[in-house]
C-alpha cells in the first residue's frame, strides 16, 4: 500500500510513501515519520496514492506512524490542499500553518507536566503514629498536609508551603507519598488580557445594533452560508455585536471564530470574549510561545472551547461545527500575505 503524504517544507508537493508491513493503514490526517533525502522529518497522510506502475519496493517507506486516529482532523486537511491548490502553493506550504508548532519536528513529549504528590494508605498510618516510623517533623508536616488533599499537591505547591523537594522524595521513597505526573495546559490570557475591561452584557443595546443582530441572527439561524457587511465607525459597539452574535451560535451548538488583522489587538478582544464565555475562549497567533500555541491548538482540537480567537492563520484551527466567522476590521492589508 502506498500513501501521499504532505511534510512541513515549502515548494514541495504530496510525497509518496509505501506502507510496510506491520504498520497499521494510516488515515488521513495521521503523522507519519518520513525519509526526505538525508533528513528525517514529520509529515501528514493526504490520502491513499492510486494504484502505481512502479514497484512498491522502490518507493521509500514510512518509518513510523504516529497516530492510530487522525491528528489533523479530516476537514482541515481538505482546507489545506484546497488553499494549496487555489494560491498555487503546494501542500508543503499549507500544512505548516495547520500544525502546532511543537507537531512539526515529530516530538511526542510536547505537553507541560507538573510533578503532584499524593499520601499513600501507609503514608495514611504513619500520620497517626509518625514515631513508629521516625519521621522528621518537616515529613509529618508534609504527610498531614497531604492528608487533607487526597488528590494530591503539586510539588511547586508543596514547596511555597515550606516543604522541600527533598523531603517529599525521601516520604515517597518510604512509599508514603507517591509522585505522579499531571499533564497541564500553558496558559497565554494573562500576558494576552487587557486591563481595565469592563463589559456589560446586559446593557440595552442602540436601535442601530439591535437592528443589526436581528438580521444577523436571521442568517445564523438559517444555518446556510451568508455573507454580511457590519459597517461602524471605532466605538460604536460592533464588538457587542459580535460577542452576543457568538453567544447565540454557541446557545445552538455550534462555535465562532473570530479573525483580527493584528496580534496587537487580541488582547482587547480576547478580554471581551474572554468576559463572556470564560474559559471556552482560545487564542492562536505567532506571538504566543511554541508551547503556548501547541495546548491552545490541543485545546481547540478536544472541543474544549466555543471561541477561538487569532490572526489570519487561526482560518487553520481544528475547530468543529463552526456557526460564525467574523474577519474583524476585513480590509485591513494585514490579512494578506505576499508570498
Amino acid at each position: 500500500m502506498i500513501v501521499h503524504v504532505a511534510v512541513p517544507v515549502p515548494g514541495l508537493g504530496l510525497l509518496t510513501y509505501r506502507v510496510p508491513s506491520g504498520i497499521p493503514r494510516p488515515v488521513v490526517g495521521a503523522r507519519v515519520v518520513v525519509p526526505l533525502g538525508n533528513r528525517i522529518v514529520t509529515g501528514i497522510v493526504m490520502d491513499d496514492a492510486p494504484a502505481s506502475t512502479v514497484d512498491d519496493a522502490a518507493i521509500k517507506p514510512i518509518k513510523e506512524l504516529m497516530d492510530t486516529d487522525a491528528f489533523v482532523p479530516a476537514d482541515v486537511v481538505e482546507l489545506a490542499r484546497w488553499t494549496a491548490e487555489y494560491y498555487a502553493a503546494g501542500p508543503g506550504d499549507t500544512i505548516t500553518a495547520v500544525l502546532p508548532p511543537m507537531a512539526r519536528g515529530g516530538r511526542t513529549d510536547a505537553h507541560k507536566t507538573i510533578r503532584v504528590a499524593a499520601i499513600t494508605a501507609a503514608g495514611l498510618e504513619a500520620v497517626h503514629d509518625p514515631e513508629k516510623v521516625a519521621l522528621r517533623d518537616t515529613q509529618v508536616d508534609a504527610l498531614r498536609l497531604l492528608a487533607g488533599v487526597p488528590a494530591g499537591i503539586s510539588t511547586p505547591e508543596l514547596a511555597a508551603r515550606g516543604i522541600a523537594a527533598d523531603a517529599v522524595a525521601r516520604l515517597a521513597k518510604k512509599g508514603f507519598v507517591s509522585l505522579r505526573a499531571d499533564r497541564v495546559d500553558r496558559d497565554p490570557f494573562e500576558a494576552a488580557a487587557a486591563k481595565g475591561i469592563e463589559i456589560d452584557l446586559a446593557r440595552t443595546l442602540t436601535q442601530e445594533q439591535e437592528s443589526a443582530l436581528a438580521r444577523l441572527r436571521g442568517f445564523a439561524d438559517a444555518r446556510t452560508f451568508q455573507v454580511a457587511l457590519l459597517h461602524g465607525v471605532t466605538g460604536s459597539g460592533k464588538t457587542e455585536i459580535y460577542l452576543r452574535l457568538a453567544a447565540a451560535v454557541r446557545d445552538g451548538g455550534r462555535r465562532a471564530l473570530v479573525l483580527v488583522p493584528e496580534i496587537a489587538l487580541t488582547p482587547v478582544v480576547t478580554s471581551f470574549f474572554r468576559d463572556a464565555f470564560r474559559d471556552r475562549v482560545a487564542i492562536q497567533h505567532s506571538g504566543l510561545s511554541d508551547g503556548e500555541r501547541h495546548d491552545q491548538w490541543q485545546r481547540i482540537r478536544r472541543g474544549d472551547v466555543d471561541v477561538v480567537i487569532g490572526t489570519r492563520s487561526a482560518v487553520f484551527a481544528p475547530l468543529e461545527d463552526v456557526g460564525l466567522i467574523v474577519v474583524d476590521e476585513e480590509h485591513d492589508g494585514s490579512y494578506k500575505q505576499e508570498e
